[in-house]
């Protein structure tokens, strides 16, 4: 079983305010788990970004995003339009990165793997 399978696997669990978020060394560990997604935003946030020709698999893997992340209790930024879609990912009651952001891409890889 590979890091991101085990990742996929996982559950959220809740965060309340005051959570901490992973320091930049575990964030960047984490992120070698994942396919294709990058730090952003001064470590606060990872990102992927998906091309496609056309409308419908754009439409259609943002919805897929949204899906995982709300049965997870996670609510990423997503943008799409004809032929790409972008998901972000961060934990504001943490201000920053945290584990849920990280489970939550993997089971969207595994998605669309």
């Amino acid at each position: 079983m590979t890091d991101a399978t085990t990742l996929a696997s996982r559950s959220c669990e809740a965060c309340e305010k005051g959570t901490p978020p992973l320091d930049a060394d575990k964030a960047r560990e984490m992120l070698q788990q994942l396919d294709g997604w990058n730090i952003k935003d001064d470590g606060r946030a990872i990102t992927k970004r998906w091309e496609f020709k056309g409308f419908l698999k754009a439409q259609g893997v943002a919805n897929l995003a949204a899906a995982i992340a709300d049965r997870q209790g996670h609510h990423p930024d997503i943008r799409f339009g004809w032929g790409y879609c972008e998901v972000d990912f961060t934990t504001h009651a943490a201000g920053g990165l945290t584990e849920n952001d990280f489970i939550c891409a993997a089971r969207i890889d595994a998605a669309l793997a």
